[in-house]
């Protein structure tokens, strides 16, 4: 179990705290307006105080929420879909989705491939590190030869300049590239899915490349805290992010392309997606709060379980800072 934190639990200041992630040009950054900056870790309840302060020179507003999800991404009406449904309670979800796929061919080996074996590859193109690509199988699709992967080790892992060979855990082989007609694979995005509202057809979703405190990738084990000793800067300023979009890039030999966003249910049915937000409605606890030049704002008696994150976004420079205590809860066996 990681260590409690006491006192400044997390600092952020919108549209000036940075997050990068890894297709981020080197030495770039991204200031975006809004960020979810600190997570409740598993096994913890934090109560606390959250202080705003405004130094910008002018009144500005913001918004605060407690979420649950890295985003929240809502689906094409089910009468969109292919083959169209005719609500969003046809579809539901597992632990799991993803967005990135993989069209191969020349199967080989065992020609099958499982539900959580890695498949490896070699992406040469990819800085050193990561040229050794791996990524785990969430759903293979046999009629179509096609792979669904989530947490990919480089989202640019199918950026592929000639054919290359695939192997899964389980000894499957298979292969793309130019040799092979149809075959190609997406810059998509996959984590864990929180709730599936299958009546509005929202998937609250927790993106595996994702850190603010806590590193997603790893989110509800124990690794999960990123900085376990004081140390505020280090928890506050490593965040990184690669945002849910509604279009994704497909590399192909035959030309990229940069089709709608498809996620993946628990049966296999491929899901188009309308829009993506950071946040729902009925999640807000503090809406156009209007704070005066040189003035802080206080927001008390906050209280957060375990995976629940403080959300702050505003288009001014606002300092937020978020003060309390970290304390052991108990968890549902």
């Amino acid at each position: 179990m990681a260590v409690k934190q006491n006192g400044v639990l997390a600092c952020f200041t919108p549209t000036v705290t940075p997050y990068v992630n890894l297709t981020t040009a080197s030495g770039a950054t991204v200031t975006p307006n809004g960020y979810n900056f600190y997570t409740c870790p598993s096994a913890t309840m934090v109560s606390g105080k959250l202080f705003i302060n405004n130094a910008t020179g002018g009144a500005v507003t913001v918004d605060v929420a407690i979420v649950s999800q890295t985003q929240a991404i809502q689906l094409t009406a089910a009468s969109g879909q292919s083959p169209a449904g005719t609500a969003f309670s046809d579809y539901s979800f597992g632990a799991y989705t993803t967005s990135v796929q993989a069209d191969v061919a020349n199967l080989g080996g065992t020609s099958t491939f499982a539900p959580g074996e890695t498949l490896s590859w070699t992406n040469s193109g990819l800085p050193a590190a990561y040229q050794s690509a791996t990524a785990i199988i969430e759903y293979w699709d046999s009629s179509n030869t096609r792979l669904w992967l989530r947490n990919m080790s480089h989202p640019l892992g199918f950026e592929l300049s000639g054919d290359t060979n695939f192997t899964s855990s389980g000894g499957g082989t298979c292969s793309a590239g130019p040799t092979y007609a149809g075959t190609g694979g997406t810059a998509g995005w996959s984590g864990l899915v929180k709730h599936y509202d299958s009546r509005r057809g929202v998937i609250y979703f927790n993106n595996y490349e994702f850190k603010n405190n806590l590193n997603y990738s790893v989110l509800g084990q124990a690794s999960e805290v990123r900085e376990v000793n004081s140390n505020i800067p280090n928890r506050s300023f490593g965040n990184e992010h690669r945002p849910v979009t509604t279009t994704q890039t497909r590399y192909a030999a035959a030309g990229n392309t940069t089709p709608t966003t498809e996620f993946i249910d628990s049966s296999g049915a491929n899901l188009l997606i309308a829009s993506v937000s950071d946040t729902v409605a009925e999640q807000f606890i503090l809406k156009s709060q209007s704070i005066s030049d040189n003035s802080t704002y206080e927001l008390n008696g906050l209280v957060l379980g375990e995976q629940q994150s403080l959300y702050i976004t505003s288009s001014a420079a606002v300092s937020a800072t978020l003060v309390g205590f970290e304390e052991t809860a108990e968890v549902a066996s």
